[in-house]
């Protein structure tokens, strides 16, 4: 029996590596080694950080070509067998999959490893009254002075978010009119990523002390949703060797990756279904 040219793809895709997947494979070994007891506390720390440093890298080039295939309706077959929409509906996968491991780690086994050090990773729920004065008297000092809220409204265009910054999106309501309306604060980048409290090593990221203290940004306004998100955009660069101005050309790709299309969007898991759909706003291509 003859053997059409798909069954020799298929055949010849059963026995290759797919390229995203087998790199995700190769990442999960370094969660593997934050989830290992046998390794220092402040190590697996920072290999789970090293875990979604490598995630971001992923995205912004490997998932970006990814969709360039998709939007240019590539169909062609990858070594593997697999078609770039299929590639990406794994990745996906994977991802989610991944990424639900190291929250559980991160929450089940490194926070409260780090407690018992004398390094408590908490909440504003978490302070006392003593130190939530003291955290109050923090975000007034050093936090609330730079802090720029940005309001959408009909008609105004969602404003530029940064690639890999972290943001709260929150919905406002004038109790008057009863206009409801989108704002991003931006966590400023300027800062520690968390606000150190009292003398017993209580931490608090500093999204959550922002949105803590939400209502000053807002005076007179009603809070009736707030979430964190944050961006990954495509950065993937493309220089050619006949470039008559090489360092020219860097400099051009580097402005463009700034402004690349979006690729991710990563928002906390209590937002809603409703307020879910606002974030399209922001020209989504993959989520």
């Amino acid at each position: 029996m003859a053997t059409t040219p798909r069954a020799l793809t298929d055949l010849a895709g059963s026995n290759l590596l797919n390229r995203e997947l087998s790199w995700l494979d190769l990442n999960k070994r370094v969660l593997d080694l934050a989830a290992d007891p046998s390794e220092p506390l402040l190590e697996r720390v920072k290999f789970c950080s090293i875990f979604s440093s490598n995630l971001d890298e992923f995205f912004m080039v490997r998932v970006a070509g990814l969709l360039d295939q998709v939007i240019a309706r590539v169909n062609v077959r990858s070594p593997d067998g697999r078609t770039p929409q299929q590639a990406l509906a794994e990745v996906r996968e994977r991802v989610l999959e991944l990424t639900a491991a190291q929250s559980r780690l991160w929450r089940e086994e490194l926070v409260p490893a780090l407690a018992s050090e004398g390094i408590v990773v908490g909440t504003v729920d978490d302070a006392t009254p003593e130190e939530h004065a003291e955290l109050e008297l923090t975000f007034a000092r050093q936090i609330y002075p730079v802090l720029t809220p940005l309001a959408v409204g009909p008609g105004q265009p969602f404003p530029y978010i940064s690639g890999l910054s972290l943001s709260l999106g929150v919905t406002v309501r004038d109790p008057d009119t009863g206009e409801e309306r989108f704002a991003r604060v931006k966590v400023p980048e300027t800062l520690p990523r968390f606000v150190s409290i009292g003398g017993r090593g209580l931490m608090i990221p500093l999204e959550g002390v922002i949105s803590h203290f939400l209502s000053w940004v807002f005076p007179g306004m009603e809070l009736t949703e707030r979430a964190a998100f944050r961006l990954t955009r495509d950065g993937d660069t493309e220089i050619s060797d006949d470039a008559d101005d090489l360092l020219g050309a860097v400099e051009t790709e580097l402005r463009k990756r700034r402004f690349g299309a979006v690729v991710r969007l990563e928002v906390s898991s209590s937002i809603s279904a409703k307020r879910s759909l606002s974030f399209g706003l922001a020209s989504l291509r993959w989520v």
